[in-house]
């Protein structure tokens, strides 16, 4: 792709795989360094445990 021409990025022919929304992480509902360190994470929204299958069933 020639990085002088925009128009390719427009082109049918190269659709886009993934569009991504990233919002805003607040500040807030923190973990101390210990806890975040063992869970991963120091923001207590973004925990999400993996429970090792598909969490809905849709049958």
């Amino acid at each position: 792709m020639d990085n002088n021409n925009t128009n390719e990025l427009c082109d049918k022919n190269y659709p886009s795989l993934a569009m991504a929304y990233v919002p805003w992480q607040k500040w807030q509902k923190l973990y101390s360094p210990d806890v975040g360190f063992s869970r991963a994470t120091i923001f207590a929204e973004l925990d999400k445990p993996f429970i090792g299958e598909e969490a809905l069933d849709c049958e």
